[in-house]
């Protein structure tokens, strides 16, 4: 596969050979130079092709190192599609609408097979795979070029192993057991068959990546584009914030949390000044002062996310009846019509060049948020919740700051119990991030802790979003734990023997 990208005056081109029939990565990179710009206006990599195969004789100097960082996070952006479809699809706060992709419907469905095209992890593996090489090659690059130190290259490795960590993240959540690959694959000519790791181990792995990633990671880089587009400090305890609520660490969960709070460098944005909608502009402009890790793109370095193709044209996402239900709670809520979705229910803050105007984008170029500071508030929560009944009034304080910032003056009626609580948080969750890669995964992981605690609130928050004929069937499937997993694509199956199929899926060809 052949993947041309132009910045500026110089293009780059990044060949790789992925099998897509086993989880093996080959790769072919022909790049020689990549300058993370400190100084410039441009956003984001620039590269100059050559015909060179990563191997160890490419490590000669730091632009070659740089260069196979840089493909990493180019990686990101390839992989936005799969990282709505995972986080979103299964979820209760988007519909489908239109001319859409049938293996896309079956998603949404649960009527999903080995075969469909949208159940494959190559995208994060191929990130992963940079990573592993940066990892095991850059620091040999420090003794052949004195320009490259020490202190550089360590900066690279923590970027490296935050993209390993972030991938697997998406990864572990989306498919359950997985390979865990801690060393790169370089040659074509060698079997590459692995069995998977259980969630646990991969989950383990995660976090010791994130936090090898603190011990040198930045806390700003010269830019503003590079301290929201490039692995930070902030970006990092975000992510293991995330992660620590996954394997119920509430308490590391709290303290990653509270460093990134306590940081000075991001925080909530205004909801509304004067009577401009602000909080519009989180999505609209990019980069502010809320954005913790975002997915950078820019249309005049013909870097495009496809998210107007596929809220606007392609697959028709539209806001679910469920998230209007939310939504119409509060009337004065910013975030309701006009920001998150428009009057043909499509989702304006990926469509919209401002907010309530009807004046769409002129590029699909907007930058895909990872985290940003409202994540930090609700996550906290989460934890704080989860910590016990005395802790519940510092969770309320958190959940209604988000509120109050969208312009929400009803008082939280939280309730008193754990998970009337949790359902008031996933509530603003649902507010806050409609469409941003998060509603299955929030589902998931309330669901999941203490051992399926709540997987009937689980399955009827997932049938909001699935009302109709199909709801029986959905109910049934969703009592096996294993199909909250999605299944191993047949092609991965196929070319590694060692492979077995998601439990659920086993028999279903």
């Amino acid at each position: 596969m052949l993947t041309h990208l132009a910045h500026g005056d110089l293009r780059w081109e990044l060949m790789l050979t992925f099998n897509k029939e086993i989880m093996k990565i080959w790769y072919s990179v022909l790049m020689v130079s990549v300058l993370f710009l400190s100084s410039s206006c441009q956003k984001w990599l620039e590269l100059k092709p050559e015909n060179q195969q990563v191997t160890d004789d490419y490590w000669a100097n730091k632009e070659e190192a740089e260069a196979v960082l840089g493909a990493a996070y180019v990686g990101l952006q390839k992989a936005v599609p799969d990282i709505l479809n995972f986080g979103e699809a299964r979820g209760n706060t988007l519909s489908l609408a239109g001319l859409v992709d049938v293996d896309l419907v079956r998603l949404k469905g649960f009527s999903i097979l080995p075969s469909n095209k949208l159940v494959k992890w190559s995208n994060f593996y191929q990130i992963i795979n940079y990573a592993n090489m940066v990892i095991k090659y850059a620091p040999d690059v420090v003794e052949r070029d004195p320009s490259f130190n020490q202190a550089v290259m360590q900066s690279y490795l923590s970027e490296a192993y935050f993209l390993r960590a972030l991938s697997y993240f998406y990864i572990v959540r989306t498919f359950g057991d997985a390979p865990l690959i801690l060393e790169p694959y370089m040659n074509d000519h060698e079997a590459y068959e692995i069995a998977k790791s259980s969630k646990a181990q991969l989950l383990l792995q995660i976090e010791h990546d994130l936090t090898t990633a603190l011990t040198n990671s930045k806390e700003i880089w010269p830019t503003v584009w590079e301290t929201k587009g490039r692995a930070t400090k902030w970006a990092i305890h975000a992510a293991l914030a995330d992660v620590y609520l996954w394997m119920e660490e509430y308490d590391k969960a709290i303290i990653s949390c509270n460093a990134v709070l306590e940081s000075g460098r991001v925080g909530l944005i205004q909801g509304r000044v004067n009577t401009t909608n602000n909080w519009f502009t989180i999505f609209s402009e990019g980069n502010t002062n809320e954005g913790i890790f975002e997915i950078q793109f820019d249309n005049s370095k013909a870097q495009n996310n496809k998210l107007m193709d596929l809220f606007g044209a392609s697959y028709n996402w539209i806001i679910s009846n469920y998230a209007l239900t939310l939504f119409a709670q509060d009337a004065e809520d910013l975030r309701g019509q006009g920001a998150s979705y428009a009057n043909d229910l499509k989702i304006w803050k990926y469509l919209g060049a401002e907010a309530g105007t009807g004046i769409a984008r002129s590029f699909s170029d907007q930058n895909w948020i990872v985290y940003r500071m409202a994540d930090i508030y609700l996550m906290k929560a989460e934890a704080l919740i989860m910590k016990g009944e005395s802790f519940y009034p510092a969770a309320i304080e958190l959940i209604t700051a988000v509120r109050s910032r969208a312009g929400v003056s009803r008082p939280l009626d939280a309730g008193n119990t754990e998970l009337q609580l949790l359902h008031a948080l996933l509530e603003e969750r649902g507010k806050e991030f409609v469409a941003e890669g998060k509603r299955w995964f929030d589902l998931l992981r309330i669901a999941q802790r203490n051992d399926y605690r709540y997987k009937d609130y689980f399955i009827e928050q997932v049938l909001a979003g699935n009302a109709g004929a199909s709801a029986p069937v959905i109910r049934a499937q969703l009592m096996d734990e294993n199909a909250h997993y999605l299944p191993i694509h047949i092609d991965e199956l196929r070319y590694n023997r060692l492979l077995v199929q998601n439990p659920y899926y086993e028999h279903l060809n």
